[in-house]
């Protein structure tokens, strides 16, 4: 088949990317950079430089295409972007160049929450699956993991610094972690594999609380105090370091959410979600070796 894969050499891609060349896929990477054309080349793809914002060229890049994976994706949330305006740009984009691409099928990195009026920030995703879905004739399958264990690196300057993690959830809610890895393995089977009409799948890695977290970092040397705070102070500190007004106060709606668990994956509990094999105790293992490097 003729893959075109929005994201670069991502921590998504770049775990999925060589079985999809190892099968014999003809393979193309979307980047907006010109440093990343080597790599592409070295794992035996074919490299497009371009704009996810340029329809024109997102359509060519699309043109031909079995398939093609789409993602939100090149936003720097601390540079006063509105996410809520950049998800709609981008949405309307994606839709136009698969409609001028005339491709017919389509693998969308979404989120949990992407169904969920109530969930902040992780209700800009539906504004992709809305435009997509619309698409009469094309197959779509949204994929929706939870958190990403990556967040969690947030929490390394002020463990450094107080031996605290600071957080507006309760230390006793179980949350949902994802591990790229395991995105990676559900991108390959519904990239290789695309199911017919529209659908999401829900990923989870593993399910934790702040207390399991803070047991996992302790079986790794790292000794925590859990610090809640207000979702007010979240939004506040965020805009004071650039975040735009109405992408922080969609975080900090999002964290409200999260803080009702039973709610906020209450659409994922009711489907046959993946369940990864990255645990938090592997990503604890991974948190710590940084931690101890950086220290």
């Amino acid at each position: 088949m003729k893959i075109t894969v929005l994201g670069s050499l991502g921590n998504i891609n770049r775990n999925y990317l060589p079985s999809l060349i190892a099968d014999g896929h003809d393979v193309t990477v979307i980047t907006s950079s010109k440093d990343r054309i080597a790599d592409i080349k070295a794992l035996g793809a074919e490299p497009a430089v371009g704009s996810n914002l340029d329809v024109e060229f997102l359509a060519q890049a699309f043109a031909g295409s079995d398939v093609v994976y789409l993602m939100i994706s090149g936003i720097n949330y601390a540079s006063g972007t509105d996410m809520w305006q950049t998800a709609i740009d981008l949405s309307e984009n994606y839709k136009a160049a698969v409609l001028k691409s005339g491709v017919k099928n389509v693998v969308n990195l979404s989120s949990v929450g992407a169904d969920n009026p109530n969930a902040g920030i992780l209700y800009s995703y539906h504004f992709a699956e809305e435009a997509l879905n619309s698409l009469e004739d094309v197959n779509v399958v949204h994929i929706r993991p939870v958190g990403f264990y990556s967040n969690l690196f947030a929490d390394m300057q002020s463990l450094k610094t107080q031996q605290t993690i600071f957080s507006p959830i309760s230390v006793d809610i179980p949350q949902g972690w994802v591990s790229p890895v395991d995105i990676a393995d559900v991108a390959y089977a519904l990239i290789s594999h695309t199911p017919s009409g529209k659908s999401a799948k829900f990923i989870v890695s593993d399910w934790a609380t702040g207390n399991d977290w803070l047991n996992a970092l302790a079986e790794n040397g790292i000794e925590a105090k859990y610090q809640q705070i207000t979702v007010e102070a979240l939004a506040e500190n965020m805009k004071k370091i650039g975040f735009h007004e109405n992408t922080a106060n969609a975080f900090a709606q999002m964290n409200r959410a999260c803080e009702n668990a039973d709610e906020f994956y209450v659409s994922l509990r009711a489907t046959d979600y993946h369940l990864g094999k990255v645990k938090v105790e592997d990503f604890a293992k991974v948190f710590a070796d940084v931690y101890i490097k950086s220290v």
